[in-house]
């Protein structure tokens, strides 16, 4: 896969950004568990990044397919295309893929600068977790490509409490009369 990506343009920088995200650990300083880019399955079972061996590689092939979704993404070769299909349920179309939260789609292009020109500790992407309080969280169905301002919005809330959450806001506006909708 990683020898597909590299022919198809995508830089060794960036692949090796997206596999320390999908196997290791954020940097932790303070608090029980502190970590330093620790393989997520070396951590105790009751770290919140633990994540098996198996679930990491899972949870690495689906990020990578996601990411050929993006605005502009490199298209894989059919070989490397079938893989991808496994991990992310259907065939990728490049432009196709939104974030869970805010629906923006995310560009390739902006996310492959990030990771070669990016500042250290800083990343306008991140994963996210459909339900970042679930025991291990750091598992293929509960991953996605997000928006960094979209883990900020969710928080500790599931996916779907963050979405109401958002609606109840803007209902409150609407009750306000701050808000109005005015067909064209």
């Amino acid at each position: 896969m990683k020898g597909a990506l590299l022919l198809a343009g995508v830089s060794r920088k960036t692949l090796n950004a997206i596999e320390t995200k999908a196997q290791k650990t954020q940097r932790r300083t303070t608090g029980l568990h502190q970590t330093n880019r620790d393989k997520r399955w070396t951590r105790r079972r009751d770290d919140p990044q633990y994540a098996t061996e198996k679930n990491c590689l899972m949870v690495h092939l689906r990020l990578l397919g996601m990411m050929c979704e993006f605005r502009d993404a490199p298209t894989l070769p059919d070989l490397e295309r079938a893989i991808v299909v496994r991990y992310i349920g259907h065939e990728p179309v490049p432009g196709s893929y939104r974030d869970a939260l805010t629906l923006e789609v995310l560009d390739y292009p902006e996310f492959a600068d990030e990771a070669i020109n990016g500042s250290h500790g800083e990343s306008g992407f991140h994963i996210g977790h459909e339900d970042p309080t679930l025991v291990p969280k750091h598992v293929p169905g509960n991953i996605s490509w997000r928006k960094k301002r979209s883990n900020l919005i969710q928080g500790n809330m599931t996916l779907r409490e963050s979405r109401t959450a958002l609606i109840e806001l803007i209902a409150r506006y609407f009750e306000l009369g701050e808000v109005t909708v005015t067909p064209e």
